[in-house]
């Protein structure tokens, strides 16, 4: 969905628990297994630190920079921009898991933006980021799901 401040992925629902979905989300290393929108991603998942990650928004892989500004483990993960003062637009990604019982979750990201760009960034890249974010949703729903069955099947 797009707002005039924020754009997010559809609300999916994951059949795995959110213990298993976050383990996915903090695995830098392995984002390629699933995520088609952020392919490579590396950084320490510690606050402050610095994710390097490479986005597609359609025109090819571009680098981005950002930092971690909040963990809750098994519930939320955000990354911000620099967002430093005048800057035209500052963003803050929040990635969102919401227990449903012991063998399901829901995951949501959304980016909140603020900034005097915002409008004619969501204008011009809100569309790219919307698809971004739902292709994301869906790799980590097939990833989490698979992942899951094997860990009930024991076979990892």
């Amino acid at each position: 969905m797009i707002t005039a401040s924020s754009v997010s992925s559809e609300l999916i629902t994951i059949q795995s628990p959110s213990e298993v979905v976050w383990n996915i989300l903090v695995d830098f290393e392995n984002y390629a297994l699933w995520n088609n929108f952020y392919p490579k991603i590396g950084g320490k998942l510690e606050l402050g630190e610095a994710v390097t990650m490479q986005v597609d928004l359609g025109f090819g892989l571009q680098k981005n920079v950002e930092y971690i500004t909040k963990i809750e483990p098994y519930h939320t993960l955000v990354w911000s921009m620099e967002n430093n003062p005048g800057d035209p637009i500052h963003a803050d990604q929040y990635q969102s898991l919401v227990s449903l019982d012991g063998e399901c979750c829901t995951y949501e990201t959304v980016d909140y933006f603020s900034g005097d760009g915002v409008a004619l960034m969501i204008d011009q890249m809100g569309q790219q980021i919307e698809a971004g974010f739902n292709q994301c949703a869906r790799g980590l729903k097939s990833r989490a799901e698979d992942l899951y069955r094997q860990i009930k099947n024991g076979d990892i």
